[in-house]
């Protein structure tokens, strides 16, 4: 019931402005809904994200303004607690049912083995790209994965490609200089026909300004990898990344201008408790919550702590931290060892963790 009302409040107010306000005979803009980075599909502790509110978001927003390309820049199957016992299939499962429409590879799905990752691939029901990871060593690409892609909306064709940071994976696949890929990509879809070209990358944030800068053909960037949200501008066009675990999505808007260019606006959309849950997308989020708690048991208490422990990884991957110090003194109590060390970014709660 609260969903329906969300939205008929959503399609009333849309009525209603049209009702006040002469038709229009401007194409419909084109939208796009980023996330990226997401490791669960439940809220976090503090009752922000959550995947089902991302599939409400995107419901109510075609149903007040048409088609929105949903999308999320990598980072999604691997790694967190269920994908060790799981292998990605609860991710899978879970986007299938809010409704994505294209992914990227992010460094981290290629820590799941080969055979997995094809068949996580093939179960999708939202489509992948990717222009610079291919299997090694046929290099061709991976099952069901595109180089580049087409899609006509609004009768305008806008071509898309994917693109993944360079990195020592595992044997099976090689990611290739993604900058030399987005461009040999870009003047593909350009031979295409395509009137409208974006990259779906999965990169740091100074090698996705770059590459905008360097490309001028290239119309805006839907990037991931950080795990804060990022707003940069390159003569109007947009470079833009969303908050990890979905705490909030990035959503573009994109129009013809008088003068025939496209003009861009953005929005930084946060997800939180003012976003009902979509309840077919909520249930499956729900049972696979569940399965957690079946194998580590239910939460308990076994200490109290004064101060909050800050678990987002913009703290543990740059000094030492709270968390780490608990877990290495943890480590050394428990084995009876002079010293224990830890990595920083091993603990990937994304999260901070009230006293």
């Amino acid at each position: 019931m609260i969903r329906k009302a969300y939205l008929a409040l959503a399609t009333l107010t849309g009525l209603a402005c049209t009702a006040a306000t002469p038709p229009s005979t401007a194409p419909a803009p084109l939208r796009f809904l980023l996330i990226n980075d997401v490791y669960f599909g439940d809220t976090l502790r503090d009752g922000t994200g959550g995947l089902a509110r991302v599939a409400t978001l995107r419901d109510s927003l075609e149903r007040a303004g048409g088609p929105v390309a949903f999308v999320l820049a990598g980072d999604f199957l691997s790694p967190s607690l269920l994908t060790k016992w799981y292998r990605g299939e609860q991710m899978r499962q879970q986007l299938n049912a809010v409704g994505l429409d294209l992914a990227t590879f992010g460094n981290h799905e290629f820590e799941i083995d080969r055979d997995t990752l094809i068949a996580r691939i093939r179960g999708s029901t939202f489509k992948w790209t990717s222009a610079n990871c291919m299997l090694r060593p046929s290099g061709d690409s991976f099952p069901g994965v595109s180089r580049w892609d087409t899609a006509t909306v609004s009768g305008v064709k806008v071509g898309v490609f994917g693109v993944t940071l360079a990195g020592d994976y595992r044997s099976y696949v090689r990611c290739s200089n993604p900058d030399s890929a987005a461009h040999v990509s870009i003047a593909a879809l350009k031979s295409a026909g395509a009137q409208l070209i974006y990259g779906l990358t999965h990169q740091n944030l100074s090698r996705d300004s770059a590459l905008l800068a360097r490309e001028p053909d290239l119309d805006f960037i839907l990037g991931g990898h950080e795990h804060d949200n990022h707003r940069v501008l390159v003569g109007g066009r947009r470079l833009l990344k969303a908050d990890a675990n979905s705490r909030s999505a990035q959503l573009l808007t994109v129009r013809r201008g008088n003068d025939g260019r496209w003009v861009q606006g953005d929005q930084l959309i946060m997800i939180d408790r003012r976003i009902p849950f979509e309840p077919v997308a909520q249930a499956i989020v729900s049972a696979w919550t569940d399965s957690m708690a079946k194998r580590i048991g239910p939460e308990r208490v076994i200490a109290t702590t004064t101060f909050e422990l800050d678990a987002r990884d913009v703290v543990n991957r740059s000094r030492e931290a709270p968390l780490g110090n608990l877990v290495t003194d943890a480590v050394r109590l428990g084995t009876g060892a002079d010293a224990a060390i830890m990595t920083s970014g091993t603990m990937r709660l994304e999260d901070v963790i009230q006293a």
